[in-house]
């Protein structure tokens, strides 16, 4: 359900936002002594009101970009939705239902991307925080990492923490606001994330949580998201060149375009890289991996060497009819040899 922000004894909530500030982990401190994730568990929230607040069901595509990726092959990856208990129906529904796994990324990925395609479907009723942490914990008890989507919070009986004792886990709240004293979903939100060591994302809406959990992906695997570019795109065949530094230790990177509609297309080309000694590596001579999704493009491209890496974004369909035109986030992620 859709986030409240009902004002509460504003003393006693103040304290609380004090205390979670206070504990709050930047991401650039947890970097320090980072470990990459091996085994990730995603819990997303499918409750009715994700009907409106995702009508693209991009939580689907942006769990799909993850199972993409190269280097998350040998990763293990379990799913699960949450909405609430729907004992009423025939068959009788639970708040929690398992997607898949836990299972190693490589050999299913057809197998992960069907379960979220075929059951992503803003159809699970309200929402329950205590059912989707519980079965995360039986299905996934080896998950040393979590990410948690959800648009509104826990409003099925009291809340149990069931994230305490969990492993770090990255929180997206859909439509919610950072941590206030008027607000106790975002609140809670930080909180699981403060308390397991993990981040919280407010103000993720379906165009960009795609690339949300890209940023999550890369703090799982130890590395950031070097350059961020937004553009926006009014006509079909229009190009933007772009260029990323690449330093001497980088012999990969991703190039992920991420866009809200999957009326709209959007390709990449003319992948060259321009050395600091200034002799050209072109697109022939690098190593190219493509993975489309809907609303989503990965480009793994190895073979890297220390200078520029250049590329150049085409909208190859606009089909959205966005007022203004369509717009494209593109994140480059190097990865270190």
């Amino acid at each position: 359900m859709p986030s409240s922000s009902k004002l509460i004894p504003s003393i006693a909530l103040a304290v609380l936002v004090a205390a979670i500030a206070s504990v709050y982990v930047s991401p650039a401190g947890a970097a320090a002594n980072c470990k990459p994730a091996t085994n990730i568990e995603a819990i997303i929230d499918d409750s009715g009101s994700m009907g409106g607040t995702d009508v693209s069901v991009n939580r689907s595509e942006a769990i799909k970009l993850l199972i993409s990726k190269a280097g998350n092959a040998k990763k293990t990856l379990g799913a699960i939705e949450f909405g609430s208990d729907q004992s009423y129906l025939t068959p009788p529904v639970g708040a929690a239902v398992t997607l898949f796994g836990p299972l190693l990324i490589g050999p299913n990925v057809a197998t992960m991307n069907a379960a979220l395609t075929n059951n992503l479907k803003a159809d699970n009723g309200s929402t329950d925080y205590n059912s989707a942490f519980a079965l995360a914990k039986t299905d996934n008890p080896a998950a040393d990492a979590r990410i948690f989507i959800t648009d509104g919070g826990h409003n099925e009986g009291a809340y149990l923490n069931g994230h305490q004792g969990g492993p770090p886990t990255y929180v997206l709240g859909l439509q919610i606001g950072p941590a206030s004293a008027t607000d106790t979903d975002a609140t809670r939100l930080q909180t699981i994330a403060n308390e397991t060591g993990g981040v919280y994302y407010p103000n993720v809406d379906t165009g960009n949580i795609a690339a949300t959990v890209n940023k999550v992906d890369a703090r799982l695997n130890c590395q950031t998201v070097a350059k961020t570019f937004t553009d926006t795109f009014a006509k079909v065949g229009q190009k933007k060149s772009k260029a990323v530094s690449i330093g001497k230790n980088v012999s990969s990177a991703d190039l992920t375009l991420t866009w809200t509609n999957p009326l709209d297309v959007f390709t990449i080309g003319a992948i060259t890289v321009k050395t600091s000694s200034g002799k050209t590596i072109s697109t022939k001579k690098l190593k190219i991996k493509r993975t489309v999704g809907k609303t989503f493009l990965n480009v793994n491209v190895r073979g890297l060497k220390r200078g520029k890496l250049r590329f150049q974004l085409r909208a190859k369909t606009l089909g959205s009819n966005s007022f203004g035109g369509a717009t494209l986030t593109t994140q480059a992620v190097p990865r270190k040899r």
